[in-house]
């Protein structure tokens, strides 16, 4: 993700939750990071912190589902 992008997610509100979705672990971090170091608005973050889990979340179960372990 370039920083255009980066800037324009993080500009709009309804436009990060429309594409909030399509994002992936390292999209996510790279934007919580991004965050936390600009304009470090506690809405944005939280929200993003909420995808960011429910993925992890996610690829967690499915490697203790396919045999491995944390």
């Amino acid at each position: 993700m370039n920083d255009d992008k980066v800037r324009q997610l993080l500009g709009n509100w309804a436009l990060l939750n429309t594409e909030l979705s399509a994002l992936t672990i390292d999209d996510l971090k790279m934007l919580i990071n991004y965050e936390c170091s600009t304009k470090s608005r506690h809405t944005f973050i939280e929200r993003l912190h909420q995808r960011y889990g429910k993925l992890v979340n996610a690829e967690e179960r499915q490697q203790l589902f396919n045999g491995g372990l944390l």
